[in-house]
């Protein structure tokens, strides 16, 4: 019982990591031009930098052997000993730091040179356990380079017998005038890390969206964030079409509809019908927070979802601004609700039903599309006219449902559910932010409209 209780304790733990490495993907997805945008200035930046801070470096070097000359004096005859030993190469090396320190080398060999003071890295190093001793000059011009190191050897003998005596240094090997500079151009590799760079900028900005931005992902946020239940969810379906794009605009009546998509409207229905039944209800506002979350799209298949159930059921475009349940539908543009409020057309005319829409006449579905765009359709949506349109519609229907602009933005909203009996709230997974769906139902719960749930789009 103790293993099966922890295991259960870590399901949800487990769950959580998948969902958020599903949320992490998704939305590094969404952000494809600025990771795009961020690589190629890491890129540029990394690129440009290398090149404008790039200075070449040059080495010359010489290596000799060194021993040190000492005199000896003896019975009946003098003379001089050479002692060749590894300490006299030792003993030069370490004395080498203490001469430059001093300047006096240096001054020497810029007076030799003709110049005011010398520019390049000077440095002696001895092989060990030997007497052999390297001179090297790094300097950012190849020739220059060498003409110290030329002036060194000629002038280091001199100073450094003061210190360790007399020295005797015999050339080995050196590198005449440096070809090549010690560290190669790598603009190339700077580009590359700084692409990366920019990558990962990208990534770790991803991971903080992920981790900070509070928004509806799950069902079970419905209920978190919005304090409502969740009525249904309905999956994000693509139609690829020939050019390559794809369509996400599917209504239940398009022969080529996923199974998938009928099914969660028949939960989603199922639920409106159970709350429409218990609470007396016949108007139905369906709003969102934002524009895009696919409010008109769901209002849309939700009325043909009722009258495929064999509902009389009246559809209402409301968003007078932004009219796009014809399209939705596949209609041409035309009049309607819009005109028909500014008293230009009479809502005989406007109105069309089943067979005019190319749907299967049995089904008794009436719809009012929502005319000409409209700068501000708020005032005519307050009017008696308007309530008299939908009281009229309630006489006939079973259902009426009134597609509203998002309530986050607009006050149309707002107006209409004064004619609503309840409120639907859709919202799309991962779109809008928690603070803006509240706001939205905030200005709803002001006109007292009853709000039944939530629909989660884009699963």
């Amino acid at each position: 019982m103790g293993v099966q209780e922890n295991e259960k304790s870590q399901e949800p733990e487990l769950i959580d990591i998948t969902e958020m490495l599903s949320d992490y993907f998704r939305i590094f997805r969404r952000m494809w031009a600025w990771v795009l945008i961020l690589t190629l200035l890491g890129t540029g930046i990394f690129y440009i930098r290398a090149r404008v801070q790039y200075q070449p470096r040059y080495t010359a070097s010489a290596t000799f052997t060194v021993n040190i000359q000492r005199d000896q004096q003896g019975v009946g005859e003098s003379g001089t000993v050479a002692f060749y030993n590894n300490s006299a190469a030792e003993q030069m090396a370490k004395t080498f730091p203490y001469i430059l320190t001093s300047g006096v080398l240096k001054r020497k060999v810029a007076k030799d040179m003709g110049t005011g003071s010398v520019t390049g890295n000077i440095q002696a190093n001895v092989a060990e356990n030997t007497n052999l001793l390297t001179i090297s000059v790094t300097d950012r011009d190849a020739g220059r380079a060498y003409a110290i190191l030329q002036s060194v050897i000629k002038n280091y003998p001199e100073i450094s017998e003061v210190i360790v005596g007399k020295t005797n240094m015999e050339m080995l090997d050196e590198t005449g005038i440096p070809p090549e500079p010690d560290n190669p151009k790598e603009f190339k590799k700077s580009a590359l890390k700084g692409g990366l760079f920019g990558f990962l900028i990208a990534a770790l900005w991803t991971a903080l969206l992920v981790v900070t931005r509070r928004t509806v992902r799950k069902e079970s946020d419905i209920h978190r964030w919005m304090h409502t239940r969740c009525l249904g969810t309905v999956p994000e379906i693509h139609e690829k079409r020939r050019s390559g794009t794809s369509q996400t605009r599917m209504v239940l009546t398009d022969p080529k509809v996923e199974e998938k998509l009928q099914e969660s409207f028949r939960m989603i229905r199922n639920k409106v019908e159970y709350h429409a039944h218990e609470y007396h209800l016949k108007t139905f506002l369906i709003t969102s927070a934002l524009a895009g979350e696919g409010k008109s799209t769901i209002a849309v298949n939700l009325a043909l979802s009722l009258a495929q159930a064999g509902k009389k059921v009246v559809l209402i475009d409301c968003d007078l601004r932004h009219p796009t349940d014809r399209k939705i539908l596949n209609l041409d543009p035309g009049e309607g609700l819009g005109e028909v409020l500014e008293h230009k057309k009479k809502l005989a005319e406007c109105i069309i039903k089943s067979k005019d829409m190319g749907l299967d006449p049995e089904m008794r579905l009436m719809f009012l599309p929502g005319g000409t765009s409209l700068r501000d359709g708020s005032e005519l949506l307050g009017t008696e006219f308007m309530h008299r349109i939908i009281a009229r519609m309630e006489e006939w229907a079973d259902y009426v449902i009134l597609d509203s602009a998002p309530a986050g933005l607009l006050t149309d909203a707002v107006v209409l559910a004064q004619y609503a009996d309840a409120a639907v709230f859709v919202v799309r997974k991962d779109f809008a932010r928690v603070d803006h769906i509240m706001d939205g139902m905030e200005h709803l719960a002001e006109s007292q409209v009853q709000i039944i749930g939530g629909i989660l789009n884009g699963v």
